[in-house]
């Protein structure tokens, strides 16, 4: 059984505006005369339109869709999943920062903290502020307005790549950005990213022992902190590269010894 609304970019819920408004882009986009490899596409276009813009026919449809619906569910206990995926995963958000005096701070509440290391574990907490794209708050990072649905590109028909004419090179479609899907109705706020870029302040908090005593010493990581994944993307992570002034290095350990050469990755 066809999805009409499915095949319109639509919920079940769309109003006879929208029903409408979607046709006519729709029809648009697969003409015969624009898109003639998608005849079948056109048809099918009309068939949704003219029964869901009938209210005694979409109500029967709308009564045959939800028994064929419950049926097919039944028979199957899967989900269904689609055949395209979106995943966009959030970059890394690399930044460096100076903890100068917040390790002078610690040094202050504690001047025996170089023989401390090794019994108890210090902790410095740090507020900044950090740029980075955030899932859109006005879609939920679906990147499309509420009611509406996304369609398979007609350039390379969901599959996000195409074929470069003059080269006969798969390229990153431009019509979708590689996404596979378009949205009708994008999301004003985003424009269909499915998410924006702030600037926030953010409370970083980490062990001053796990620095010490990590791989890449003079970075920090938190996960999941960088930009925001989109379309059940990934989120990136916050790198830290911390700096401190060797005068302070110098101030908590005159002597030199095993603590100050921990510390001279730190060095600025």
């Amino acid at each position: 059984m066809k999805d009409y609304y499915d095949i319109l970019g639509l919920d079940e819920n769309a109003g006879e505006t929208l029903i409408k408004s979607s046709y006519r882009q729709l029809a648009s986009i697969y003409h015969p005369d624009k898109n003639p490899e998608n005849q079948d596409k056109f048809i099918e276009i009309n068939e949704a339109y003219k029964t869901l813009s009938d209210d005694v026919l979409r109500s029967a449809y709308d009564k045959e869709l939800k028994d064929y619906k419950a049926f097919k569910a039944s028979q199957s206990e899967n989900k269904i999943k689609p055949y395209r995926t979106r995943l966009r995963d959030g970059a890394n958000v690399n930044l460096i920062l100076d903890f100068t005096s917040d390790i002078e701070q610690k040094f202050q509440e504690n001047k025996n903290i170089k023989e401390d290391l090794e019994r108890r574990e210090y902790f410095i907490d740090k507020i900044i502020d950090a740029e980075r794209y955030i899932k859109c708050p006005s879609c939920s990072g679906e990147g499309k307005e509420s009611g509406t649905l996304g369609m398979p590109c007609p350039e390379c028909r969901g599959t996000g790549n195409i074929k470069n004419k003059s080269s006969g090179i798969m390229e990153l479609c431009r019509n979708c950005d590689g996404y596979g899907d378009i949205f009708l109705y994008k999301c004003k706020t985003c424009k269909g990213m499915a998410r924006i870029k702030t600037s926030e302040k953010i409370k970083l908090g980490f062990s001053l022992n796990n620095l010490l005593n990590g791989g890449d010493k003079n970075i920090v990581i938190f996960e999941n902190m960088g930009d925001a994944g989109v379309f059940g993307g990934k989120n990136g992570n916050l790198n830290i590269t911390v700096k401190i002034d060797e005068k302070i290095l110098n101030k908590i350990n005159k002597t030199g010894s095993s603590f100050l050469s921990k510390f001279s990755f730190l060095k600025k």
